[in-house]
């Protein structure tokens, strides 16, 4: 995501929009009654002309509602017409903006710190690396990407290798070094048609060691990939690549890589009984005494405070939170952590116990 104009006295952003991860995070920005004005395209009949013709043209409308399928491909924002380019389009009318990747928009909203910051770290992540991760075992393995929402898992792939036995030891080496060049060809024709700059791939056992004799048929791949072991195939070790720190290493600062921290921070306090605290009333106490570090709330809370009508109550905490110098941090539930997180939905790592 791109920040094109700011003007926050007057509550005015304008964004252009570089990747599906862009849309996820406007989707969980934009609101209600908030103002989206950008480019589209609206059937306008005039005259006795009965079908109309499908007119370019800049409208702003009063978001209603907004609907994202991450995908699909492209958010598509619902409301009703407060100004229009064209002057054959009356106010007061209903329309969807649909935004897709390269779209620009203007958003007028009165901005939250966390949605400035949740739109700061998307178009930091836009500078960083897409990285492919998979996690491998002889005879499976699992391919994901990381993006902002979470992790997409693109597929997994697996193999019958034939046992080891002694009088077939020779058909078992065979068959392994062949699932080490099928591997291989996965990733770098997955990497290529995605567009991915850094492979991060995981290996039980010896099986890193084995594929860095591979490698060398795969000069493309081998400029971009990073090595690691772990204990578990699958999306279970696409999961514990997350954990370690290991993408980390190769993007630096992604989203999920620090929501995980503290989320295993926080669980960690909890299971000592140590400087942790979680509940919506718990978590409001401790900020009333300044004893906050880090205030952390998953996206499904919101979500269901928003749909009760409390938000004001949870937005009116995280401001008196920031006000006394506490972080803020929104966790996503799309990704291992976050999905453990949800089941809290509002915590506080402490700086002393109270």
């Amino acid at each position: 995501m791109k920040v094109l104009a700011k003007d926050l006295k007057h509550n005015m952003l304008k964004l252009k929009i570089d990747n599906l991860d862009d849309l996820w995070v406007l989707a969980r920005i934009i609101c209600p009654g908030d103002v989206v004005e950008g480019e589209t395209t609206r059937i306008v009949k005039k005259g006795g002309d009965d079908e109309g013709k499908r007119k370019k043209m800049y409208l702003k409308i009063d978001v209603e509602k907004v609907e994202f399928q991450k995908f699909g491909n492209d958010l598509r924002v619902l409301g009703t017409i407060r100004e229009a380019s064209n002057p054959d389009v009356s106010n007061g009318d209903h329309h969807t903006i649909t935004l897709e990747e390269g779209s620009r928009i203007t958003l007028i909203k009165e901005f939250k710190r966390w949605e400035l910051e949740r739109i700061k770290n998307a178009e930091d992540s836009s500078k960083q690396p897409r990285v492919l991760l998979c996690a491998a075992d002889y005879g499976d393995a699992s391919f994901a990407v990381l993006r902002e929402f979470g992790i997409e898992h693109i597929t997994d792939f697996s193999k019958s290798l034939p046992g080891k036995k002694k009088e077939a030891i020779k058909i078992y080496q065979k068959s392994r070094d062949e699932f080490l060049v099928e591997l291989a060809k996965m990733l770098d024709e997955i990497s290529k048609s995605q567009n991915i700059e850094k492979v991060v791939l995981g290996g039980v056992g010896f099986l890193i060691d084995k594929f860095s004799e591979t490698l060398s048929k795969f000069p493309d791949l081998k400029k971009k990939i990073f090595t690691a072991k772990i204990s578990s195939s699958g999306r279970t070790g696409v999961n514990e690549l997350i954990k370690r720190g290991i993408v980390d290493k190769v993007a630096r600062g992604g989203r999920i890589s620090n929501e995980t921290k503290e989320v295993e921070r926080f669980f960690a306090e909890v299971s000592k009984e140590g400087l942790a605290t979680y509940g919506i009333n718990e978590v409001k106490q401790a900020i009333e005494y300044g004893a906050v570090e880090l205030v952390i709330i998953s996206e499904e809370f919101i979500k269901k405070l928003k749909s009760k009508d409390r938000f004001e109550e949870l937005d009116s905490l995280m401001k008196e939170a920031e006000k006394l110098g506490a972080r803020v941090m929104i966790i996503s539930d799309e990704h291992e952590a976050g999905e453990k997180f949800s089941k809290i939905g509002i915590a506080a790592i402490l700086r002393f116990k109270i």
